[in-house]
């Protein structure tokens, strides 16, 4: 007879609790567990850092699954008094409910993968939640306790609490700058600001900081003192962690709730001494420092904002959920536009997290119980911002060597004395950083600790993190960083230090870096000289100094270029500082995946790491295609492990929307891991063209593809939604049209080749009109536009004017004049001269729109010299003119650009006048005598002709017409390619339907 249902509620119940015995509470089958409830919870799962799971268990019947758990939703547990907020319908698989008695089916539990499952949690509303909206999950144990455990912190309750925390950190902020105005005589906000390495600026930014740094610490204090801490130790007792006494909570500090509250801030900063005598100097030095700079009379009111709020957060759980402080502190930051540092959403962090630490291979080649090997893991953050990535790493191997039987507590202390890395510029950051550490389990002990905020700028010119890329790393360096996180201790473990951020020592390097550039284009970056490092008012000249600083420390082999920003060199300290066999993984801008000025990044990766894995999002604008809060452009996950092998192929993963939850990631992220080690996704140059779906149940999640990296060039397959069209792009690019819609038909050869081959690209835009920072010429010309000749000697097509450009023909619109230089004129004008030497009447679109714009190649009447928006192009023959139009213009020029470019802006397709010469064309050279004066004739017909924008490429008469005679009388080819419903006709409609081409518009919005 086989087991009864209850029975194998209660073995279900008895494996869970052995995967987790220190870590939380199982009951299968009790009574009178729930308030006012007639029934009982198939099994009701406790943490004491979360809120209760039950989980609803059947044989067979999924409805009923779903119903009981949906009904538990709202109950009260009798003794904890917590509301359930998430409950899991399960139902067993065939080999568990066949088994017949409690050791066979706790066998069979945890052997299964067949196990099926839905959690059901709530909106703030109370409205409930399904994961997946349709169909079930399906794992084995493990899986089904991880996914309890995520439960257990439901993204509800960490959105109310935030709001609590937000809202008590800006009524601090009010109350300061109400007693203390940042431009009266008191100077008390400059002072604090000084603590912070900032400045009291007028929005109030470093202000909100340094509120933030005394909740944080009030918060920590509180964590600290319900986990037991003792402070005042005897060293000479034979266990001195025992000897101390408690830290007292921080309700003994209150004296009195009149009025405003009074709370003996003295007293509080004698035990915040008492806490750094042990440790913590991260966490409540700079909170001392700050809280210790508010005058007596200003206590009341400040503190009272963000007494309340660490009250009611700690009625709320925050102290057992620590990475709440660093979900919102990314609104708060500081010196975001010069720094960059916009911070990843914690849904990212769990899925970066998650793909570089895959179940199947622990870091450092350990075994997951292996406690000894994983306790001396080297993995690191060099700019570390909350430490959402650092502290996401941490607890994914900490909770994946619990479930294999370890203990996570033990593991603590050496972690956090000899594997975890966090350096920053930004003393706040290492602040958190340390918080969401240390509070995964407060009450351990632990010295030696890496948290370190790094010099910049300054006398010394330092360049923060990127010091280390020095060979030897000097111990004046982390003495330094030491010294500023503690508020000017002198740490006592320099050389441990030093060997810790050496070369080729991390098992993992995970990072979003800053992504700033060495130009300035745009907003209160413009005219700006070397803005990567104009943070924190660095001056000129010390910026200038720390740029050649950076290129010393880089040296000959760097793969860092600061036009491509200061990720690019992050990505370089990264590799440097791997261990044969680790990891690096990244959160870098999408220009990173076809930039020019990241193609030694890109090479790099290649060559240094044997496994590679890139996520990517397919929104419709940058924001939806981002992993981090606010930056404004897309970006692109990258996981790189097995340093010391190199690699031809990649997987690429696209996902449909972001992550909306840390949840959510781990569950992609452990389905990617799984396919890949099992070598389940489909290759790119599969026959079927297929992918390899990535679902959660019948939730569509996106695809992966196995891809072949090119020899140099972008690695394309980002961010798009059809596989089909990039399979068309990729081979055209190599010299086949596949008659995409005809799988019995062969390719049809075309024949490619680099711009570069048949044509010369003129002058960038800085080099035709611009000057030096010291203000002499740069470029030969001023720029005038409209233009102030009726006839222009020098005349210009600069920047785009989509009401001016519907043509084929389109005029110049501005005017160059020689500058004047007196000093060297002769200079200017022989410059001026090699300029307009390379005027001419084709014109490549380097920033195409493809939302509102309609051509790629713009012909002038006359030759004039190409600008920012349309630099020229000098075909070698200038028969070929016409033809090169066409091509360009027509289907497969949009697709050949559209794979090729820099899609991280939304609706656009950008390249540079460096990229230029690579993009892949049609090769003009084979073409007949015939066959290019027909080409003159179909563009003079079309001249005149209005094309709509690319993303109407579907419903554009005059494009279609341009299509069919390229086609048919140019390149003589069938005319069934052009048929309706034919290939040309299916790319287009295809195009047309890709996010990167529509953007934020749709593909019937003109």
């Amino acid at each position: 007879m086989v087991a009864r249902e209850d029975t194998i509620n209660i073995q279900l119940g008895e494996v869970l609790q052995e995967l987790r015995p220190t870590s939380w509470t199982v009951l299968p089958e009790h009574q009178r567990t729930l308030q006012g409830s007639a029934g009982r919870p198939d099994v009701l799962i406790e943490e004491p850092s979360g809120w209760p799971v039950v989980i609803e268990a059947e044989r067979e019947d999924h409805a009923s699954a779903e119903r009981d758990a949906l009904a538990r939703l709202g109950e009260v547990v009798q003794k904890s008094n917590r509301a359930v907020e998430s409950a899991i319908a399960l139902v067993y698989p065939s080999d568990v409910r066949e088994q017949v008695g409690g050791p066979e089916v706790r066998a069979a539990l945890r052997a299964t993968d067949g196990l099926e499952y839905a959690l059901y949690s709530q909106t703030v509303e109370g409205e409930p939640i399904r994961l997946p909206a349709a169909g079930w999950l399906k794992g084995g144990l493990a899986d089904l306790a991880m996914l309890t455990h995520r439960a257990s912190t439901p993204e509800s309750r960490i959105q109310r609490l935030g709001a609590v925390l937000e809202q008590g950190i800006s009524g601090a902020t009010n109350a300061f700058t109400y007693r203390y105005p940042s431009r009266a005589s008191d100077s008390r906000g400059s002072t604090i600001a000084e603590v912070l390495g900032q400045s009291d600026d007028q929005a109030g930014q470093t202000r909100r900081m340094a509120m933030t740094v005394l909740v944080n610490a009030l918060i920590f204090h509180a964590a600290l003192a319900e986990a037991g801490f003792r402070v005042e130790r005897d060293v000479s007792a034979a266990d001195p962690v025992r000897s101390g006494r408690p830290l007292q909570d921080l309700g003994s500090f209150r004296i009195d709730d009149r009025f405003y509250g009074i709370y003996s801030h003295t007293a509080l900063l004698d035990e915040w001494q008492c806490i750094l005598d042990v440790n913590y100097w991260p966490i409540f030095a700079t909170a001392r420092q700050v809280l210790r700079l508010i005058s007596p009379a200003g206590l009341p009111e400040v503190l009272k904002p963000l007494w309340d709020a660490t009250e009611e957060l700690i009625r709320g759980g925050v102290t057992r959920s620590h990475d709440l402080t660093g979900v919102i502190f990314q609104r708060l930051i500081a010196d975001r536009k010069f720094l960059a540092t916009f911070y990843t959403r914690p849904a990212s962090a769990t899925l970066l997290a998650s793909l570089a630490i895959p179940h199947h291979r622990a870091p450092g080649g350990a075994d997951w119980d292996d406690a000894e090997t994983l306790a001396a893991l080297q993995i690191g953050d060099f700019a570390c911002g909350t430490g959402t990535l650092l502290s996401a790493a941490y607890q994914r191997v900490s909770l994946l060597h619990e479930l294999a039987g370890g203990d996570p507590e033990a593991l603590h202390a050496p972690m956090m004395a000899n594997g975890l890395v966090g350096l920053d510029v930004l003393n706040i950051a290492v602040h958190l950083t340390a918080s969401m550490l240390a509070g995964v389990h407060p009450s351990v002990p632990f010295d030696g600790e890496c948290l370190l905020t790094m010099p910049f700028g300054k006398e010394d010119a330092a360049i923060g993190s990127l010091e280390l890329l020095s060979e030897e790393v000097q111990p004046s360096l982390i003495s330094s960083a030491a010294a500023i996180t503690a508020g000017g201790r002198k740490p006592e473990n320099v050389r441990d230090l030093v060997a810790r951020v050496g070369h080729n020592t991390f098992d993992l390097s995970i990072m979003n870096p800053p992504f700033t550039n060495a130009i300035a284009h745009e907003g209160s970056k413009v005219g700006v000289g070397n803005p990567a490092f104009a943070a924190f008012d660095t001056p000129p000249d010390t910026r200038d100094k720390m740029v050649k600083r950076l290129g010393s420390l880089a040296g000959k082999q760097k793969i860092g270029n600061l036009r491509a920003g200061l990720g690019s060199h992050f990505v370089d300290l990264a590799i440097r500082k791997t261990a044969k066999g680790g990891s690096i993984a990244f959160v870098l801008p999408l220009s990173a995946m076809a930039g020019i000025r990241w193609e030694k990044t890109r090479k790099a990766i290649a060559d240094s790491f044997g496994r590679l894995t890139v996520v990517t999002i397919a929104g419709e604008g940058s924001e939806e295609r981002s992993f981090s809060s606010d930056t404004g452009i897309a970006e692109c996950l990258v996981v790189a492990s097995e340093h010391g092998e190199p690699t031809k192929r990649g997987t690429f993963v696209v996902l449909s929307e972001q992550p909306s939850s840390p949840m959510r990631s781990e569950l992609i992220a452990d389905l990617v891991s799984h396919m890949n080690r099992n070598g389940h996704i489909d290759e790119f140059e599969n026959g079927d063209i297929g992918t390899t779906r990535i679902a959660l149940g019948n939730e569509d999640m996106g695809f992966a593809i196995n891809f072949p990296l090119p020899e140099s060039g972008p690695w394309p397959m980002a961010g798009l939604l059809d596989v089909e069209l990039a399979q068309v792009a990729h081979h055209l690019t190599r010299g086949q049209l596949h008659q995409i819609g005809s799988p019995n038909t062969l390719p049809i050869e075309i024949p490619i080749t680099p711009l570069s081959s048949i044509a010369s690209i003129g002058y960038s835009d800085m080099e035709i009109i611009g000057n030096k920072p010291d203000g002499s010429p740069q470029g030969a010309f001023d720029l005038h536009r409209p233009p102030i000749n009726p006839i222009p000697t020098y005349p210009m097509l600069w920047r785009h004017d989509a009401d001016l450009e519907q043509q084929l023909i389109v005029r110049p619109d501005s005017e160059g004049t020689i500058k004047g230089w007196p000093t060297n004129q002769q200079w200017v004008n022989a410059k001026a001269a090699r300029i307009q030497a390379t005027a001419s009447r084709a014109h490549y679109n380097r920033d195409l729109q493809f939302n509102s714009q309609p051509l790629i190649v713009a012909m002038t009447e006359q030759p004039c010299i190409g600008g920012r928006a349309w630099p020229s192009v000098v075909l070698e023959d200038p028969n070929h003119e016409p033809a090169f139009s066409l091509w360009c213009n027509s289907s497969l020029g949009l697709l050949m650009h559209w794979w090729v470019t820099n899609k991280s802006q939304a609706g656009r397709g950008s390249t540079t006048v460096t990229a230029l010469p690579t993009l892949p064309v049609f090769d003009l050279r084979t073409l007949s005598a015939d066959q290019l004066e027909r080409a003159t004739q179909i563009f003079n017909e079309l001249r005149d002709a209005a094309f709509l924008p690319f993303h109407l490429i579907h419903v554009d008469s005059a494009r279609h017409e341009l299509d069919r005679l390229l086609i048919r009388d140019v390149l003589n080819l069938p005319d069934s390619l052009t048929s309706p419903g034919g290939p040309i006709d299916l790319i287009r409609r295809k195009l047309a339907h890709e996010p990167q081409i529509y953007g934020q518009k749709t593909p019937e919005q003109g």
